[in-house]
């Protein structure tokens, strides 16, 4: 113990005085500096002991609480049990998908794409569309296509992507009709060619997918009537050979309709007019 006025070593415990007993002898105990001879008190080491021992004591019930309640099972822990005639849906298709249905593993195939139920596996959804394509599922050629257009879990190849995206659309399916129309009109993976490009928008579209209206539109702008003429022809024999996808007949009646919507007929104004003049000036 150092003394606080002259930092001396030489600190002995003092003897308390009558006129201390005010004070309480646990709490504190008398000290005096034989350099200095100053007299000052400090905590007792009772005292002291017992803090320590209480503050080991706190810690250590702390300590058995948190391991308590650590090893206690909580609610939100404990799954509920599964019966044995029960299996979770995901387990289901994909069992089902080995059995070697179409659907079923096209159903597989978006369980590994974003939004479906597994995390996402490129790899795995092209290995379940390709099985499924190869048995001609319109979904799994478009969804196959599309990988091999992107790059996912397959190198990438333009070529490829058309052609089964191409097999999607001869069946009917709508997105693909209007991706095989954009594949027709930028030349990827396949010639470019305007009218088969106009064509399939207008089939798309008649199918009521939406943004090939905007696509054919887009289209029409970059031919001539006679192009555009020669495209509506097209349109309307590919809608009399190929099937529709999830349609009825109502289609048929309504295609021509869709097939003449929003693209003016632009013949009229190539035309050229007929000079009346001279038949004024003859019969003058």
């Amino acid at each position: 113990m150092i003394c606080a006025r002259c930092e001396s070593m030489n600190v002995r415990r003092s003897s308390w005085k009558k006129n201390e007993g005010h004070m309480n002898h646990f709490l504190y105990a008398p000290y005096r500096c034989r350099e200095c001879k100053h007299r000052f008190f400090k905590l007792s080491r009772p005292l002291k002991l017992s803090i320590t021992a209480t503050l080991g004591l706190f810690t250590c019930v702390g300590v058995f609480v948190t391991i308590y309640l650590l090893s206690k099972p909580g609610p939100s822990t404990t799954p509920p049990p599964i019966s044995q005639g029960i299996k979770p849906s995901r387990t289901i298709v994909l069992e089902k998908a080995k059995q070697g249905k179409a659907d079923d593993q096209y159903a597989a195939g978006l369980m590994y794409m974003p939004g479906g139920d597994f995390s996402i596996n490129y790899k795995e959804a092209h290995k379940w569309f390709d099985l499924a394509a190869k048995q001609g599922h319109a979904g799994a050629e478009f969804n196959l296509g599309l990988l091999y257009r992107n790059g996912r879990g397959v190198l990438q190849d333009f070529t490829a992507a058309a052609q089964w995206i191409e097999k999607a659309a001869h069946q009917g399916y709508p997105e693909a009709q209007h991706q095989l129309a954009t594949f027709y009109k930028t030349g990827e993976g396949i010639q470019r060619d305007l009218t088969q490009a106009y064509a399939w928008y207008n089939l798309a579209s008649a199918h009521g997918y939406e943004p090939s209206i905007a696509g054919r539109n887009n289209v029409a702008n970059l031919m001539n009537a006679a192009e555009v003429l020669r495209a509506q022809t097209l349109s309307r024999h590919l809608k009399l050979t190929l099937p529709t996808h999830g349609e009825g007949k109502s289609h048929t009646a309504n295609v021509e309709i869709l097939i003449k919507r929003d693209i003016p007929d632009r013949s009229a104004a190539h035309l050229p007019q007929k000079d009346n003049s001279f038949k004024d000036n003859a019969s003058d």
